[in-house]
């Protein structure tokens, strides 16, 4: 299963999304840059299937109830950091190699059976309890079983600082469902680094 579309096709009855809602939501987010294509026909073209780019469909059906809201904001949430870390081209280098953690690569980490890059710890394997999104604007992934200590992404500052509305709209995956999502996931990419052996 290398293409993004097949795998959308075979998670969608976990997520509860038709195959064709989640590959349009795909087809959104290529145009908007946020996915990336192989050019051509046939195997080896279209978008490729990654945790990332998984990452990329779940966190715009958590953001957006229609594919007419899946925009610029989408992108901005994918690509928010940590809540406390520096901001991008800052001159303090604190994540040596990895590269600086965002919404999306904390998801698709979380997706692939590893720990965020923000709290990281090389001790244990962390557990990971849902994923949320509230409107406008906040990613989140819980790591408690209370939600109390959830890892916050803002796409820029502010958001960050935007008064408490009286009525906000959260979507999250709960921690049955990011199971299931995981050892979906997880199982796909190990079919994808097989493929890659042969």
């Amino acid at each position: 299963m290398s293409s993004l579309k097949s795998f959308l096709s075979a998670v969608s009855p976990i997520i509860g999304v038709s195959p064709a809602a989640l590959y349009e939501r795909q087809r959104a987010l290529v145009k908007l840059g946020l996915l990336m294509v192989a050019p051509g026909r046939g195997p080896g073209s279209g978008v490729s299937f990654t945790a990332e780019n998984f990452a990329a469909v779940l966190i715009s059906v958590l953001a957006a109830e229609t594919l007419s809201q899946v925009d610029q904001y989408i992108v901005d949430l994918c690509n928010a950091q940590p809540d406390g870390t520096l901001p991008f081209g800052s001159g303090r280098t604190i994540w040596n190699n990895l590269g600086k953690p965002t919404f999306l690569t904390d998801v698709a980490r979380v997706l692939s059976g590893q720990n965020t890059r923000w709290r990281h710890s090389e001790s244990r394997q962390r557990e990971y309890f849902g994923i949320r999104v509230s409107r406008v604007w906040r990613g989140q992934i819980v790591d408690s079983p209370t939600g109390s200590r959830p890892i916050v992404y803002y796409p820029d500052d502010s958001d960050k600082y935007m008064p408490i509305r009286s009525i906000s709209i959260t979507a999250e995956i709960e921690h049955e469902m990011l199971s299931k999502l995981a050892t979906f996931t997880q199982g796909a990419l190990s079919q994808v680094d097989d493929g890659d052996d042969e």
